[in-house]
C-alpha cells in the first residue's frame, strides 16, 4: 500500500518548535488572516499557505490582520514590531498591503486630515488611507528595508483582486486601480471623482508596487493577476457560490482561499523562492498536516477544521474515509458527529471540509490521530493538545449590565480588576424597542468624545475604534478563562458589522478574532457565548475588545452598536497551586517588552511562534 503519513511536527506550548526551518512571515490584511472556525466562514488565504511547503523545513508564521493597512500594521506596536521580534536570519517576508491603503479614495489620510483641520472640519480617525505613489510606497520600502536588516528576504506580493465583476473582466478599482474614481488634493484644493485613462497607472497600487520592487530589486509576485484570471475561469456565479464568503466581494471562503494559497505557491516556485522546498501536489492533501489544538480545558469542547483536498486525481471518482481516535468526534457536514466519516469526490477534484469537535477529562499531554484512507493512499494527521484542568480553582467572573447610561461599574466576584473603555466610540444612549423588550445601552462612532458620521466604504474593523472591557489577574495567580458572553444588536440598521477580538496589555499583543457578525438585523438582539481558551499571567490583562464597523457606501449617523450584559468567567490558579504535571509542559506566559513570551519551567524562553529568546 502506497502510504503518504503526514511528518509529525515538534509541538509545544500550541506552536512548532523547528531548530533549522526557514520561517516565511506573512504580513497584510484580512485577505490573508486566520480565523476562528467557528465563527465565520472567512478564510484568509495565508492559513493554508503552509499546506504547499515542506513542513522539515519551511514554516509560515501567519501574521495577517484585519483591517490592516500599510501604515496602520507598520504604526502598531502589537504587529509589524512584533513581526521583527520573531524573523531571524534567512526568513522571508511576503508583503501584501492594498486593501485598506485604498480608504479615502486614494487620499493619504494626514495630509486629507490637515486639510479638514485648515477648513474647520472634525479629522479622520481611520488612519489606514495612503496614496498609492507616495505614503504606500514610503510604507513598503521601509517593510522591504527593515526586512533586510535583519538579514531577512522580503517578498512583495500584489494584493488578491475583489469579486467586482464587469461582464467578462474585474473592474479596475477590483484589481486595486482607482483610476475611475479618486479624490485628490491639487493646490489646497479638495478634488473629487477624479479619473485617468485606463493607461495612466497613478493611482494603481499594484503598478506602484511592481514599481517599488523594481527600484529595491525585490522579487514581486503578481497575485493580482492570477486571482483575476481565477474569478474570470470560474464566471461571477460559481465565485459567488463557491470562492467568496456570502455576501462579500473580498473575503474568501475556504475554497477560494486555498486556490488562492496554491496560486501563490505556484508563483513563489515559478519565481524560483524557495522552490525546492515547494510541492504543489496532485495526491489528496489534508491541511493541516499537523494539528495542534493548543492548551485547552478538561471538559470544555473545542471545534477545529480539516481541510481534504485533491486536482488532478486518479481515479477520477473515488472515496474517502476519515477515522478519529478515542477524543476526537468528526463530521462532514457540522451537524451528525461519529468517529468516522465518509466523503466521496468526482471529477478528479476533491473538497472536503472535516469538523472536529474535541473533548478531553484528563489533564496532560494529549494525543490523538486523524487517519484518511482512499484506495491505496493512506494519511495520518496527528493531533496534540496541552490539556489543563480547572479542579481546584477560585472562580471569577466579571459582568456590565449595560442597561443604563452611564454605565454602570461591572460587578466582580474573585481577585481581579476590571475596566470598561471606550476609544473612538461613544455611549449615546439607552433604548427598550428591541424585538425581546431588553434596554440596552447604544454605542456610536466618535471624534474627540462626540458623536460623529460613520464613514463610507468601510468593509472590516478599524483597530481605533472600539468598546475594551479589560480583566486583570492578581499578582499571584493565573486566570483560565471558561467563558465570555454578551448580547449584541443593532439599532437603526441591519448594515451594522463587528469583530470581538482578545488582546494582551497595553499594547494589545497576541490578538484573537475570537467572533465575526455581518449585517444584524435592526433591533434584534443576537446572545454571544464563547468558549476561548485564554490563560491570562499573573497580573496581566486581558483586553476584550467589541469593534465596530457600518457598511455602507455613504457616511451615516444615528447608526448604532448596542451591548448588555456582557460576562467574562474563570479560574483563578497560584502558582503553587499548579500540579507538578501541569508545570512540566504548561509553563507561564509573560510579557517582555509589549511581546508575549513562554517561559519554560527551566527558564528557556520562547516567543509566540516557537522561536528560542535570549
Amino acid at each position: 500500500m502506497k502510504k503518504l503519513t503526514s511528518l509529525f511536527l515538534a509541538l509545544m506550548l500550541g506552536n512548532a518548535l523547528f531548530t533549522n526551518a526557514i520561517t516565511v512571515h506573512t504580513i497584510g490584511d484580512s485577505t490573508m488572516a486566520d480565523y476562528d472556525e467557528s465563527t465565520t466562514d472567512k478564510r484568509g488565504w495565508c492559513t493554508y499557505l503552509g499546506a504547499f511547503f515542506d513542513p522539515a523545513f519551511v514554516r509560515v508564521n501567519n501574521r495577517g490582520k484585519s483591517g490592516a493597512s500599510t501604515r496602520t500594521f507598520y504604526e502598531g506596536a502589537a504587529y509589524w514590531a512584533s513581526v521583527k521580534s520573531q524573523m531571524q536570519t534567512g526568513d522571508y517576508v511576503l508583503i501584501q498591503f492594498a486593501h485598506n491603503d485604498e480608504n479615502n479614495n486614494g487620499l493619504d489620510v494626514l495630509e486629507y486630515n490637515a486639510y479638514l483641520t485648515e477648513h474647520g472640519q472634525p479629522t479622520l480617525t481611520d488612519l489606514r488611507g495612503t496614496c498609492p505613489n507616495t505614503t504606500y510606497k514610503a510604507f513598503l520600502r521601509l517593510y522591504v528595508d527593515e526586512t533586510r536588516a535583519l538579514g531577512c528576504n522580503p517578498v512583495l506580493v500584489a494584493p488578491i483582486c475583489r469579486k467586482y465583476f464587469n461582464g467578462n473582466t474585474i473592474r479596475r478599482n477590483g484589481q486595486h486601480d482607482l483610476g475611475d474614481k479618486f479624490s485628490k488634493l491639487e493646490n489646497g484644493t479638495l478634488l473629487e471623482n477624479q479619473s485617468v485613462a485606463a493607461s495612466d497607472h497613478s493611482m494603481d497600487y499594484v503598478f506602484a508596487m511592481r514599481e517599488v520592487a523594481t527600484e529595491k530589486n525585490v522579487p514581486f509576485i503578481d497575485l493580482t493577476t492570477a486571482t483575476r484570471d481565477l474569478y474570470l475561469q470560474y464566471g461571477e456565479q460559481q465565485c459567488t457560490e463557491l470562492l467568496f464568503c456570502q455576501g462579500d466581494n473580498t473575503h474568501t471562503a475556504t475554497l477560494g482561499a486555498n486556490l488562492i494559497a496554491r496560486l501563490g505557491a505556484q508563483l513563489l516556485q515559478n519565481a524560483g523562492i524557495l522552490a525546492e522546498h515547494i510541492s504543489i501536489p496532485t495526491s489528496i492533501t489534508a491541511t493541516p498536516a499537523a494539528l495542534n489544538l493548543g492548551e485547552l480545558y478538561t471538559g470544555v469542547q473545542v471545534s477545529k477544521e480539516l481541510l481534504l483536498t485533491g486536482f488532478g486525481l486518479s481515479p477520477e471518482t473515488g472515496n474517502v474515509s476519515v477515522t478519529a481516535t478515542t477524543n476526537l468526534m468528526i463530521s462532514t457536514d457540522n451537524e451528525t458527529f461519529a468517529s468516522t466519516a465518509q466523503a466521496s469526490y468526482a471529477g478528479s477534484t476533491l473538497f472536503q471540509r472535516i469538523y472536529i469537535h474535541a473533548l478531553y477529562s484528563e489533564e496532560g499531554e494529549q494525543h490523538d490521530t486523524l487517519v484518511i484512507t482512499s484506495g491505496n493512499t493512506l494519511i495520518e494527521v496527528p493531533v496534540t493538545a496541552s490539556v489543563l484542568s480547572l479542579d481546584g480553582g477560585s472562580p471569577v467572573s466579571v459582568s456590565w449590565a449595560l442597561d443604563a447610561k452611564p454605565v454602570a461599574d461591572p460587578v466582580i466576584e474573585g481577585p481581579v480588576s476590571a475596566t470598561l473603555t471606550l476609544s473612538n466610540m461613544i455611549a449615546a444612549d439607552t433604548k427598550n424597542d428591541f424585538t425581546d423588550g431588553s434596554t440596552m445601552v447604544r454605542f456610536h462612532n466618535a471624534v474627540d468624545g462626540a458623536k460623529a458620521n460613520w464613514p463610507a466604504g468601510e468593509i472590516d474593523e478599524n483597530a481605533t475604534r472600539y468598546i475594551d472591557f479589560a480583566i486583570t489577574a492578581p499578582t499571584t495567580m493565573e486566570l483560565r478563562l471558561t467563558g465570555i458572553s454578551m448580547v449584541l444588536a443593532s439599532h437603526s440598521t441591519s448594515t451594522m458589522c463587528c469583530h470581538i477580538n482578545t488582546g494582551f496589555g497595553e499594547e494589545f499583543t497576541d490578538v484573537q478574532t475570537i467572533y465575526e457578525r455581518k449585517n444584524f438585523t435592526n433591533k434584534t438582539p443576537v446572545a454571544v457565548i464563547l468558549t476561548p481558551v485564554l490563560s491570562v499571567p499573573a497580573g496581566q490583562t486581558l483586553h476584550v475588545r467589541i469593534l465596530p464597523w457600518h457598511e455602507d457606501a455613504a457616511e451615516k449617523s444615528g447608526k448604532y452598536i448596542c451591548v448588555k450584559n456582557l460576562l467574562i468567567e474563570g479560574q483563578c490558579f497560584s502558582e503553587t497551586g499548579l500540579n507538578n504535571t501541569q508545570q512540566d509542559f504548561t509553563s507561564r506566559k509573560i510579557l517582555r517588552n509589549g511581546q508575549l513570551l513562554i517561559l519554560l519551567p527551566d527558564g528557556t524562553r520562547f516567543d509566540a511562534t516557537g522561536r528560542k529568546v535570549e
